[in-house]
């Protein structure tokens, strides 16, 4: 094949071959995403950061994750309020909330499975902080890094939803599921339809 060719045959095939990595989601990944290793982090760290952003907005967090962007350890946080998603910063260290954007979306702006996760993390019966705490427990009280509905909750095919918690162990991001509704650790989450 000449050489010229295979770029242009890269560009066309990639996006067939990762569609869903073009698609926009509300739901946790399975995987972190960035640099953890700024988190110096308790088994605490996470539920007390959700505490702070619900009492600082009165809405409630549906997804959590620690991020380093740009040096500043902190949290961006997804925060349902009245139909609306805003996404917010807790930076770690002065415990200032900003608002990463500056206007809300309606939830009805989303794409058709954002809403379906959405909806689900908003009506869990299960609240995020304790879900993080079991899924800490579950990991021998590894402190958790990012939380949030699992992907897999959008699909018409699953009746068992599930948040991801992704926990640090000394410095390695592992996966917990935890059912939404029952709190307790799912000990198979690839038995998910659509995991992750």
């Amino acid at each position: 094949m000449p050489k010229s060719l295979f770029p242009a045959l890269l560009i066309i095939a990639l996006p067939l071959a990762c569609p869903a990595a073009l698609a926009q989601n509300v739901g946790q990944p399975s995987t972190i995403r960035g640099d953890i290793s700024q988190f110096h982090g308790t088994a605490e760290s996470l539920p007390d950061a959700i505490s702070k952003v619900e009492r600082a907005t009165g809405g409630k967090v549906i997804e959590i994750r620690f991020t380093n962007s740009d040096g500043m350890p902190g949290y961006h946080a997804v925060v349902a309020k009245g139909g609306d998603v805003s996404f917010m910063h807790l930076d770690a260290k002065a415990g200032k909330l900003v608002t990463v954007q500056e206007k809300t979306e309606p939830d009805w702006m989303l794409n058709w499975r954002g809403k379906a996760e959405l909806r689900y993390a908003v009506a869990a019966k299960v609240p995020l902080t304790d879900a993080i705490k079991t899924a800490e427990q579950a990991d021998n009280g590894a402190p958790a890094v990012a939380a949030g509905i699992a992907r897999s909750a959008s699909s018409p095919g699953s009746d068992v939803h599930a948040y991801n918690i992704l926990v640090d162990r000394d410095g390695n991001v592992h996966r917990r599921a935890v059912d939404s509704a029952t709190n307790e650790v799912i000990a198979d989450p690839g038995a998910l339809s659509d995991w992750p």
